[in-house]
């Protein structure tokens, strides 16, 4: 705001951060006024354009979006906002426009609607697990095929985390108390979603005592970023560390970013050839595509057979049919 005092001219300000719903207008809104000594409207535009960007694909993310999200504070910063992002999107995506808090609100509502589906899948994963021959990918394809429901974000697998997912949820959840709402379904969601890094940990307790050598494959929240911000994988790797197991690391890109989190609770592998063949639990906790090339040789052991759990069904069991039994999560078995 300050930096306005002395400019001449309209000036459009672009909130881009997400903010819970009543602040552009509200706080925002006033110290912006404030500090510029402007009024928004004639001479001072205000949007709210939350960005829809995905670690990993920001640049693809931004250049085709399904769509642009913006609130605006009046009809000409809105058409100032659009038009720049008609010269700058590939392609002709549609434009959403309203006024700022149902702007606010559709960000974080987003994400909790995303947090519900993979949230969901997870509990059919469970359900799987527990029923003898369900399969959690039969089930969740033929629900994708569903198009009221559609595929994306349907995997029984990990529960979610990175910076985005699990803030965004609990927001959402919070701003339902604060103005007399329920957001049951959102509570549902993030309860679930805690209860994931548990349930893997008895999963590992079912095939290894404590002291057994526990390699974890895949750190990051998900693949092709170095964030371990709210990582399950993290977070299992932690908690099965102090339930008494040797816990070996390896991530193609978030090793270092987990080992400053988890410190001497775990050892760094020196190589993924290396984390396998050194263990006696195997664990693919995030679905990197470099996983797929481990080879069965490194799981040879001495008249002994490697357990896997594959937790997003990534590795072929007839390829190591030989060598470890492979325990597919969501598999009823």
């Amino acid at each position: 705001g300050k930096a306005l005092r002395t400019k001449k001219g309209y000036h459009l300000v672009v909130i881009t951060s997400t903010v819970m719903p009543g602040s552009t207008d509200g706080e925002i809104k006033q110290a912006l006024e404030a500090t510029s000594g402007r009024r928004v409207g004639p001479d001072l535009g205000l949007c709210y354009n939350p960005e829809f960007i995905a670690l990993g694909s920001v640049v693809r993310d931004m250049l085709y979006p399904d769509s642009i999200l913006v609130g605006q504070a009046d009809q000409k910063a809105g058409d100032m906002l659009e038009t720049i992002y008609r010269q700058m999107c590939v392609k002709n995506p549609p434009v959403q426009r309203m006024n700022l808090v149902s702007a606010e609100l559709t960000k974080i509502s987003v994400n909790t609607y995303v947090t519900t589906k993979i949230s969901y899948a997870n509990m059919l994963a469970d359900i799987c697990d527990r029923l003898p021959g369900a399969d959690v990918d039969a089930v969740t394809k033929a629900l994708g095929a569903d198009t009221r429901i559609g595929a994306k974000y349907l995997k029984g697998a990990m529960g979610y985390g990175g910076p985005c997912f699990p803030r965004d949820n609990v927001a959402f959840a919070a701003l339902a108390r604060k103005i007399g709402a329920r957001a049951d379904v959102a509570e549902a969601t993030d309860r679930i979603n805690n209860y994931q890094v548990d349930r893997l940990t008895g999963l590992v307790a079912k095939f290894a005592k404590a002291g057994t050598r526990i390699a974890i494959l895949g750190l990051s929240y998900k693949p092709q970023t170095p964030v371990v911000e709210e990582s399950h994988s993290v977070k299992l790797a932690a908690k099965l560390a102090d339930a008494g197991y040797v816990v070996v690391i390896h991530d193609p890109l978030a090793q270092d970013a987990a080992m400053a989190v988890l410190g001497d609770k775990v050892v760094g592998a020196s190589s993924l050839e290396g984390a396998v063949r050194e263990c006696d639990l195997l664990v693919l906790a995030t679905a990197w595509p470099e996983y797929k090339t481990v080879d069965p040789a490194w799981c040879k052991r001495n008249g002994q057979r490697l357990t896997i759990l594959d937790l997003w069904r990534t590795l072929p069991s007839g390829a190591f049919v030989d060598v470890a039994d492979i325990l597919y999560l969501g598999a009823g078995r």
